[in-house]
């Protein structure tokens, strides 16, 4: 008892406490507000990367990975990660809701900002005599136009970020494989004509958000393990 209570109090213990808060404003956010201001510097360099795409320079080899890569970032990709979580860690059932919620959560919101402004996929529009202003259509259109119209923000890059971020709660020592399979997701919908950089930048803004929504509910569930592994 007299050693717990001794590492309860000890110095070090409480300076690690002062420096999480800050830490946690970072994650919440820093990282977001990078994203977004990455999408709005990448505007002027959505209709050039979408004709390069379109122009058929890129190697069918890097197509194949990139095609490959999206499952990351798609529903039954998710599924699958999330049942080998469920059936193969001690602690599957908890981890596996967690990261079920993230991805979702990620997903149905780039959804809901979707119906708040109207953008057409590259794929949709002339590239060779469209200008910038010409990709947004309008705000709150609710859907008018169907998926054509519905680019912005890319919802398989906020799946993949909100599945990421859970991912690397739980498994820190894995966190740069899963930001590069997110990376991979969002040049495979840019490549595909899916999407725009920006449009890109702005579903990882909203997949980070979701995700860390979630965190914070199901953290003190799940903070034991995630220390000891830190460790």
């Amino acid at each position: 008892m007299s050693t717990v209570s001794a590492t309860a109090e000890h110095p070090s213990n409480r300076l690690r406490s002062e420096r999480a808060a800050p830490n946690d404003a970072q994650r919440w956010f820093v990282v977001p507000a990078v994203c977004l201001i990455l999408a709005g510097l990448s505007l002027p360099a959505d209709l050039p990367v979408a004709r390069f795409c379109q122009a058929g320079y890129i190697p069918k080899f890097v197509i194949d990975l990139l095609k490959n890569a999206e499952t990351f970032g798609h529903s039954a990709g998710v599924a699958l990660i999330v049942l080998t979580v469920l059936f193969l860690d001690p602690r599957g059932k908890e981890r596996a809701v967690t990261m079920a919620l993230a991805a979702i959560g990620g997903g149905m919101g780039a959804n809901l900002v979707k119906l708040c402004v109207g953008r057409c996929r590259p794929q949709s529009l002339d590239l060779l005599t469209a200008d910038l202003t010409d990709t947004f259509i309008g705000l709150f259109r609710l859907g008018a136009g169907g998926s054509g119209h519905q680019s912005f923000p890319s919802a398989h890059t906020a799946t993949a970020v909100g599945l990421a971020t859970a991912l690397a709660a739980a498994y820190p020592r894995g966190r740069i494989w899963f930001a590069v399979l997110v990376i991979l997701v969002g040049l495979q919908r840019i490549q595909t004509s899916a999407h725009f950089p920006s449009d890109v930048f702005a579903g990882a803004a909203v997949g980070w958000i979701a995700a860390h929504v979630v965190l914070s509910v199901r953290q003190p569930k799940s903070t034991p393990s995630l220390s000891s592994e830190s460790r």
